[in-house]
């Protein structure tokens, strides 16, 4: 992969994030067009450079909310993984949602106070201009919050390590020759042992991860079948809730547990504390699952019912 190439996305998305404007965010609709245009840079190279920027921390990407109904599929958006970067966003959406706000209703709040507002009104949140705006001011925030929790994984250190670790990695597989199946390459072990190396550990990665999001256990195929069967209640009696707070919270079903909790089904104190740390280490993965930006809003909504419940 050209450096030079990863390096001119790198910039055209930071240029872009401080353009201060409520089209900060470049997506994965025109911005790809741009790349072409600019680079030369066709789709699948494209999609690779994103991963890249994307795995070294160099920037962050999630799913953009919009209201074009004929869109299909998901719209992506790619903001630089840096501080200063990500409060400059912070406070230009902060402008933007209080704008909106005024325009409406004539009165000029704080951003925290319409985040709290819109909250209380979900489906006011989705596919509206001030709903759209509130969304990435919470993504934003969180994105602040992880930075801060996990700041020497964001230093330019870091960073640049990582990059240099990936294209060395990549360069070490695009040298291993296609091999046939029904060939024995015994005597060539020596000679690809240290990429052979490489490219079993890219495999592990990628099936470990996948290991994480995958629920096929048979206590959860169990669980699975008698989920509309019987009460919450007796559910979080045979499995615990632990096994029920992780098996939603890989579907992302977080809206399921902040029910669980308000209807106190969930309400001893040892018990929310299990669940408010199961969630940090949700929001600390945002970064790296997609789907999880686009339910941002449960997720802050489910944080603020537990911090209610446990005062």
């Amino acid at each position: 992969m050209d450096r030079k190439l990863i390096d001119g996305v790198f910039r055209s998305i930071i240029r872009i994030n401080l353009s201060e404007t409520k089209d900060s965010i470049p997506n994965s609709i025109t911005f790809p067009r741009l790349m072409l245009s600019q680079y030369g840079i066709d789709a699948g190279t494209f999609a690779r450079i994103i991963s890249i920027l994307n795995d070294s921390h160099k920037i962050f990407v999630f799913e953009i909310q919009h209201s074009n109904t004929d869109s299909s599929g998901k719209i992506e958006g790619y903001v630089d993984a840096d501080i200063t970067t990500i409060r400059k966003l912070i406070t230009a959406y902060s402008k933007i949602l209080v704008n909106y706000y005024k325009d409406k209703y004539g009165k000029e709040v704080l951003p925290q106070t319409i985040i709290k507002e819109l909250l209380a009104n979900m489906s006011y949140m989705m596919n509206t201009e001030i709903g759209m705006a509130a969304n990435k001011f919470i993504i934003f925030s969180e994105y602040e919050k992880l930075i801060q929790k996990q700041y020497q994984e964001y230093t330019e250190e870091w960073k640049e390590k990582k990059l240099l670790e990936i294209l060395k990695q990549q360069e070490a597989l695009s040298k291993i020759p296609p091999q046939n199946e029904e060939t024995d390459n015994a005597d060539n072990t020596d000679n690809i042992e240290n990429t052979d190396t490489d490219k079993t550990d890219i495999k592990k990665t990628i099936e470990d991860n996948k290991e994480k999001r995958l629920i096929d256990t048979p206590e959860y195929k169990e669980y699975d079948h008698k989920k509309n069967e019987i009460a919450v209640e007796k559910l979080l009696n045979i499995y615990g809730v632990e096994f029920f707070t992780r098996v939603h919270f890989r579907k992302c079903e977080f809206a399921l547990v902040e029910r669980t909790i308000k209807t106190k089904a969930i309400s001893r104190k040892n018990d929310l504390l299990l669940v408010k740390k199961m969630l940090e280490t949700v929001k600390s993965n945002i970064h790296l699952d997609k789907n999880l930006a686009d339910h941002i809003i449960d997720i802050h909504r489910l944080e603020k019912v537990i911090g209610q419940h446990l005062t």
